[in-house]
């Protein structure tokens, strides 16, 4: 019994030896960390990808010191980062090919984001996502985005403006679709589905170049025109700064292609429909002083409602909307702490929700015919199988689906102050 016992424990003092660590395990500076993916039609190749990683450096800089002292960037270096593009039959391959001229193995783990080309997503995505959601370092939280122009370029001036981390920038990037609501934040994994799923269709996130000429530098000879809103696809917004990259609008998809766009501005009732909104200021002329603003500052205060059902063989949409505002800005002096002016603009701002709200979706269902709204997760309850649902082609009868569109804002604070009083020699 005892030499069983022995034999036992130095078989698995055996084992302990033999298993220990992972059969795969890297150093982490084996191999070059992939943070952005980018994916363009090839020329003469299927297929031309584009990859961002961080160099090894301890300060993330270029690559050589100048004559003064400064540190000099590689043509293909940004930042603490290299760019590199190849053109391949496939994205996989092309990830190998890299190795033909890179030190070390190039790794998604760790990736970011992926870059479609607007060119690429109007032809079709399956052909390409597919793999991605095949293959295992390819993580399903990874955001995804169509960029106006090719891919390559946007990574190209893909440029932190804000620290030196470019992993952090693309992060909180990101996040700002929850302080501004301007565009959708959609992973890899969801964006996916969409694509496999007969209830909906997908969308992503819309980025672009502004090459900062949009913001005119002569002086207005006379009065500026009030303009609220902030319709702009990316590319497009009057700005200046230092970074080139921006997103604003939704690219919508249908049967994996894209078909069309949201501005910035439509993104918000968008989002605000499907229940993603989290934040946003919106500004609204003021009906008491004309040419004049009122910002709201507005959130969701529940989840938004949304019933389908069919009437005579037609289906309809229902949709109820509870919102929540603070009075952020004021530029009349009109008082609108007043209760009876707080009903007055709430009603207002429940037309004025509703209305953009429809405009939205008839757009999305009458120009593009794509459900980025899901509402077919609603209306599949109604068949008693798969099959059915399927056969009944939800898309071909989108067109035909009668809307409604139910808001309720709820003004709840009106900023620091109690009263507005009049200031001395402003026009009401």
């Amino acid at each position: 019994m005892a030499k069983k016992v022995s034999l036992l424990l130095v078989f698995c003092l055996g084992l302990l030896i033999n298993l220990t660590g992972c059969y795969d395990a890297a150093e982490v500076d084996d191999e070059v960390y992939a943070l952005v993916l980018g994916i363009d039609k090839g020329i003469n190749n299927k297929v031309r990808v584009t990859i961002q990683y961080p160099t090894y450096k301890s300060s993330g800089g270029g690559g050589g010191e100048s004559k003064s002292g400064g540190r000099m960037e590689a043509k293909n270096e940004t930042q603490g980062s290299i760019i590199d593009t190849i053109e391949a039959p496939s994205i996989l391959e092309a990830l190998d090919m890299y190795g033909m001229s890179t030190s070390r193995r190039v790794s998604l783990m760790h990736m970011k984001n992926i870059i479609i080309s607007e060119e690429l997503a109007k032809e079709g995505v399956q052909a390409y996502v597919s793999p991605l959601a095949r293959y295992r370092e390819a993580r399903g939280v990874v955001n995804i985005s169509v960029a106006r122009g090719t891919a390559q370029k946007f990574i190209q001036e893909n440029k932190s403006n804000i620290g030196e981390s470019l992993a952090k920038d693309l992060e909180l990037m990101t996040v700002q679709s929850d302080n501004t609501s301007f565009f959708p934040r959609v992973t890899f994994y969801d964006f996916y589905n969409s694509l496999l799923s007969t209830y909906e269709q997908g969308y992503t996130a819309y980025a672009g170049l502004n090459e900062l000429g949009n913001l005119p530098e002569d002086k207005y000879a006379g009065k500026a025109p009030l303009m609220v809103d902030n319709a702009f696809k990316p590319g497009e917004i009057p700005r200046s700064g230092v970074a080139k990259r921006e997103y604003a609008g939704t690219a919508v998809f249908r049967d994996g292609k894209m078909v069309g766009s949201l501005n910035s501005e439509e993104t918000r009732y968008f989002m605000m429909i499907v229940g993603k909104f989290t934040k946003g200021i919106i500004d609204m002329e003021d009906r008491e002083s004309p040419g004049k603003v009122i910002s709201l500052n507005f959130r969701p205060s529940r989840k938004p409602v949304v019933r389908a059902y069919f009437k005579k063989g037609r289906p309809i949409i229902s949709i109820k909307l509870e919102m929540e505002a603070d009075i952020g800005a004021v530029q009349s002096r009109v008082n609108y702490e007043d209760k009876d002016q707080v009903k007055k603009l709430s009603t207002r701002a429940e037309d004025y929700l509703e209305r953009r709200a429809v405009q939205v979706i008839g757009k999305v269902q009458q120009q593009y015919n794509s459900d980025i709204f899901g509402f077919g997760q609603k209306l599949a309850g109604y068949f008693p199988t798969i099959q059915e649902w399927e056969k009944y082609d939800w898309l071909s009868h989108f067109k035909e689906a009668g809307i409604n569109v139910k808001v309720n804002v709820s003004i709840r604070r009106t900023g620091l102050m109690l009263k507005s009083a009049r200031i001395t020699g402003y026009e009401k």
